[in-house]
């Protein structure tokens, strides 16, 4: 439940009750039994919120995990077409490898001077 919707229901329930404490109270056309049937809404729909957020919650993490499988199959089979086919071929191109005629070479490192 949220922070706002704990208040709102608190300070509704103080309000039942001091209206149940005092029944010659009115607010016009507004009437005990509908704040209350109001405060009850309120509480179910706030179970729904919470019902609905464990279920995101659950299916988030059951997509999490389905893509760390994927994306370790990927990894897999990435590695099976470099071993069949070699790291420089158009296969391995195709499954997103990057050949090893593409690859940069390795820039030399510069020396640091220190001068004071």
């Amino acid at each position: 439940m949220g922070k706002v919707n704990e208040a709102a229901l608190g300070d509704g329930d103080t309000l039942v009750q001091v209206w149940t404490d005092n029944p010659t109270f009115s607010m016009g056309e507004l009437t005990l039994p509908t704040v209350k049937a109001k405060i009850d809404d309120l509480r179910a729909k706030d179970k729904l919120v919470d019902d609905a957020r464990t279920d995101l919650s659950r299916l988030v993490d059951e997509a999490n995990d389905a893509r760390d499988e994927i994306a370790q199959i990927v990894t897999r089979g990435r590695s099976g077409i470099r071993a069949t086919f070699g790291p420089n071929s158009p296969q391995y191109a195709q499954v997103g490898g990057t050949r090893a005629s593409e690859r940069k070479p390795r820039g030399k490192k510069k020396a640091v001077s220190k001068t004071p």
